[in-house]
């Protein structure tokens, strides 16, 4: 527990564990890999966790980011993959309740806060990644609609998700040219790809969107007209402190695991946990995740004290960077230390080092936050 924790806060992690602990054996198995389960994603909108985003008018709970932060950690505790999808879930959300008009505030966000509709995030192409502003995608006007073109690609919960938040090309080159548009899966001419096979994050699904001749209403637009690369800069410190947060799960359950073995099993005649090699691995691990968590409860309170943009999108390339390379050190000296049981998939680490990979690379690779950050700290900014 840390000081920023509260009653509330401990009693929502509670009922998180709780609840996953008691169901989540039904769902994370093979047969149900490459989906999102849309009964576990009911019982988590049964904790208010679909709605953290919306405002209470609506339906939701409208909770700061610190109090998101503890909910993603508990959730990517328990597995990743729900982590992921109810993260992204929130993040479109938190969009619509931002940009979005009133209809659309009345027509999305109760059903969103309910778990009636999941969202989805369609930005990334196969040529249009960390250089977001790139997209091809394009969306033509025709009286008063769009007709949208193109493909997304690595869209996490595609397949499943009710409706996308989809950005394409209405006008120049560059960002200036980017518009985003609400569109519902059950729109003529969307087709999804069957989910790719992943290193590890079985129960949170990635897949490939293509669009020809999409047709959707200008009320779909959200936003301003080529507002669209505002629109998605503004989710992604959101992004990036969720990302963080789930690292911190993963590597807080990894640590714990080898905690319990290295104090559990003996060679020599002492446990191994005694042996002052193994507990200089385990002060650095310690020491890692503490830091981590507290970059990135930091980059949450920017958030929530409504700190210039360049801070917030400083700390969350921080807090997103630090935690997500801390969590794969982790995960691999986790398995390092539980000896040959670590690469038997009985004993979970080996699951967690896989999963704390794709970390790393998602919301902007390692690199990308590298640069963020340099870049800012050349012009001054801390």
């Amino acid at each position: 527990m840390f000081a920023f924790e509260t009653e509330t806060h401990l009693q929502l992690r509670s009922s998180i564990r709780g609840m996953m602990s008691r169901n989540l054996a039904r769902f994370d198995h093979p047969e149900v890999w490459g989906t999102v389960p849309r009964e576990l994603f009911s019982l988590l909108a049964e904790l208010g966790l679909t709605g953290l985003a919306i405002p209470e008018e609506h339906g939701g709970t409208h909770s700061d980011t610190v109090t998101n932060m503890l909910v993603v950690d508990e959730l990517a505790y328990a597995n990743l993959g729900p982590a992921i999808f109810t993260c992204v879930h929130n993040m479109v959300a938190g969009l619509i309740a931002k940009h979005g008009d009133d209809k659309q505030h009345r027509d999305f966000l109760p059903k969103m806060a309910s778990g009636e509709l999941l969202g989805a995030f369609a930005l990334t192409e196969p040529n249009a990644g960390s250089d977001a502003a790139s997209l091809t995608t394009s969306a033509k006007r025709d009286g008063d609609s769009y007709i949208i073109n193109g493909e997304k690609c690595y869209i996490t919960s595609a397949g499943s998700a009710d409706l996308y938040l989809v950005f394409a090309r209405t006008g120049e080159s560059g960002g200036k040219g980017i518009s985003c548009f609400i569109v519902p899966s059950t729109a003529s001419g969307i087709s999804v790809s069957s989910a790719e096979h992943k290193m590890g994050c079985e129960l949170s699904p990635i897949a490939s969107v293509t669009l020809r001749d999409v047709r959707v209403s200008e009320s779909f637009l959200l936003g301003e007209l080529n507002g669209g690369y505002a629109v998605a800069l503004s989710g992604l410190s959101g992004g990036r402190v969720s990302i963080a947060a789930c690292a911190n799960g993963i590597a807080r359950r990894a640590l714990e695991i080898a905690m319990t073995s290295v104090t559990e099993r003996s060679q020599f005649g002492a446990t191994i946990g005694s042996f002052q090699g193994i507990q200089f691995m385990i002060a650095d691990l310690a020491m890692a995740l503490e830091a981590a968590q507290l970059l990135t409860y930091q980059a949450a309170l920017e958030m929530d004290r409504d700190s210039p943009i360049r801070t917030v999108s400083v700390r969350a390339s921080m807090a997103k960077c630090f935690a997500t390379d801390s969590a794969m050190r982790i995960t691999t000296d986790a398995v390092q230390l539980l000896g040959g049981a670590g690469y038997i998939k009985d004993y979970g680490v080996e699951r967690l080092m896989r999963d704390a990979k794709m970390l790393q690379i998602v919301e902007g690779t390692n690199q990308i936050q590298r640069w963020v950050i340099g870049r800012e700290l050349v012009k001054g900014l801390l």
